[in-house]
């Protein structure tokens, strides 16, 4: 790349840096650093959202994914995501919000006890290492086939880039990432029109990539469920599941990414008023819809390109190579410093999130319980190096496809843990039932990571409506819930003082009392829980005739659901 090229890269991406240092300074407590002081414009909260959810990972790993799987590879972001952020912005988060809640695993002790706190914790840590895992390989790819590096040198670049993420988040927390976050949306939109411009132009546009694929399969070097998975929403190329359970496996994991991750959380439940929150869902759900057209199209445009690529991560940064580097450093540096916006915001986001689980969640709750507000800003701002610098244990294993790897790991834990948040939230499960549905929902999720051993020890494969990765989501739903309602069955069912404010209403007004930890009282979590202010139901409730119509968040909600609808089942499928 050019000296052009990095100066837009290094500019881009150092600008939006330094300005999230500057606004470092206005964090002054603990408020501030979790929950941005709960003062975050709809806006703003639904670009960072955006922001976090679509990283670099989302340009090479999605890339390559839609390479492999083809357009129904779009039902991911298009439907699953947009359900999730729906579901937690109008029924999961609810209790949270109202409650003045940080954490989302803090919810799962008031509703289920320590012990499920301590399993989210874990789980999370495990599910958001894996995603940065992804965001570092994805950078050190487009770089090593860019920069003409050494495999060492590159290596020591990501690190660098990981680094200065960690410097930035650990200062400011949740008021510099948002900011920063939302900045580099906009250029990971540009970067990703920029190429998907050059090679749509050069293959033809979707004329010319049905023309190829036609080709390729006539010259057998294409077969054709492959070549149509393409082009289709509706034919995936995976022969094992049909088009509607990978759909429902998509709202399924999606739903889950959005629960369980506190990255998500934590921006949700820093919004200035319930309107924002649900606003932010929108805005979030819209610009997702526009960017992942591009990254997922990409792909499908790739096999056109490039026919039989085996490692097939390596689409994005070929593409860059062949389409944008010849056309000079310009484009190129737009391109590379999008994904680097990409990576830097995910790296600070999942940063402090995990931070954030580690000191209120664990660290305050079982070891240091009565410190100052100043002791755990300081334990967050280490635990964010430390998170960055865990994930970094997982690159060995995603070489074979980042987020086949992820896909597969998301359905031991990540999917029985989103069972519990929803029966939670939606039903009177007994309180020891949260624990139980998680360690019974882990242990079918890996027996699915079996089959070489049946195998290999008693010659006979499980079944694949069992090993399937999208079989098994609906499996590990299904038997955690069932779970989770015997136990309630045996035990009895929770008792209404007992989850008093922690289970869905849409009768509750404001600021929500819920029972007391016991062992708890004068301790720092419970000291700055009564620090959240009470935010209003919408910021136009204090002007004559509240909210107009067109500012109603069901109005834009339901326009957004027809959008997804047509565009998925009509358009495209």
């Amino acid at each position: 790349m050019s000296a052009l090229g990095w100066s837009i890269v290094i500019g881009l991406n150092g600008g939006i840096i330094l300005l999230g240092l500057l606004k470092a300074r206005e964090t002054h407590s603990s408020v501030d650093w979790f929950l941005a002081a709960r003062g975050l414009p709809w806006w703003i909260v639904g670009l960072s959202m955006f922001a976090t959810a679509v990283d670099s990972g989302d340009y090479v790993a999605v890339t390559g994914s839609a390479y492999q799987q083809g357009l129904p590879y779009m039902s991911a972001w298009w439907v699953g995501m947009t359900a999730g952020w729906l579901a937690v912005a109008y029924v999961v988060f609810m209790p949270m919000y109202r409650a003045g809640l940080f954490t989302n695993s803090e919810y799962l002790e008031y509703r289920f006890g320590p012990v499920a706190r301590v399993l989210s914790v874990i789980i999370q840590f495990q599910s958001r290492t894996n995603v940065l895992a992804n965001v570092t390989f994805s950078l050190y790819l487009t770089f090593s086939v860019l920069s003409g590096w050494s495999d060492q040198t590159t290596w020591w670049f990501v690190v660098g880039i990981a680094l200065g993420a960690a410097v930035y988040t650990s200062t400011g927390g949740l008021k510099s990432v948002v900011l920063t976050d939302a900045l580099q949306a906009a250029v990971m939109l540009i970067a990703s029109v920029v190429l998907w411009w050059s090679v749509w132009s050069a293959v033809g546009g979707w004329t010319g990539l049905e023309s190829t694929l036609a080709d390729y399969v006539e010259s057998e070097k294409l077969e054709a469920n492959v070549a149509r998975a393409m082009t289709h929403i509706g034919s995936p190329a995976d022969a094992e599941a049909p088009a509607v359970l990978i759909m429902i496996g998509w709202v399924i994991v999606m739903t889950g990414y959005c629960v369980i991750n506190q990255s998500q959380a934590m921006r949700m439940l820093a919004a200035r008023s319930v309107w924002d929150l649900r606003m932010a869902a929108v805005a979030a759900g819209t610009v997702t819809i526009i960017v992942m057209w591009f990254n997922v199209t990409l792909g499908t445009l790739g096999r056109a390109v490039i026919p039989d690529l085996q490692a097939t991560d390596k689409i994005f940064p070929l593409l860059v190579d062949q389409f944008l580097v010849p056309l000079g450093g310009g484009l190129t540096g737009i391109v590379v410093a999008g994904l680097l916006a990409g990576g830097i915001s995910t790296y600070d986001s999942v940063g402090s999130a995990l931070a954030a689980i580690f000191t209120r969640d664990v660290y305050a709750r079982f070891i240091v319980q009565r410190a100052d507000d100043k002791h755990y800003v300081r334990v967050s701002r280490i635990m964010t190096f430390l998170a960055i610098g865990i994930s970094f244990a997982y690159i060995p294993f995603i070489d074979g496809g980042m987020v086949s790897f992820y896909l597969k790991l998301a359905g031991v834990a990540v999917i029985p843990l989103l069972t519990v948040y929803l029966m939670g939230v939606l039903t009177r499960v007994h309180r020891a039932s949260g624990s139980i549905g998680l360690f019974v929902g882990i242990g079918i999720g890996l027996t699915r990571f079996a089959d070489p051993l049946v195998e290999a020890w008693f010659d006979t494969t499980l079944p694949v409506w069992w090993t399937n990765t999208w079989w098994g989501y609906v499996w590990s739903v299904l038997i955690t819930a069932l779970v989770m309602l015997g136990t309630s069955v045996v035990l009895g069912w929770a008792k209404a003082e007992e989850i008093k404010g922690l289970t869905f209403s849409r009768t509750d007004p404001g600021k929500v009392e819920i029972p007391k930890i016991a062992g708890l009282e004068g301790s720092w979590l419970e000291k700055s829980q009564r620090t959240v202010p009470e935010m209003p139901e919408s910021p136009f409730l204090a002007t004559a005739g509240g909210t107009p119509w067109y500012a109603r968040s069901s109005l834009w909600t339901g326009l957004l659901i027809a959008a997804v609808v047509m565009l998925n089942f009509v358009l495209f499928w």
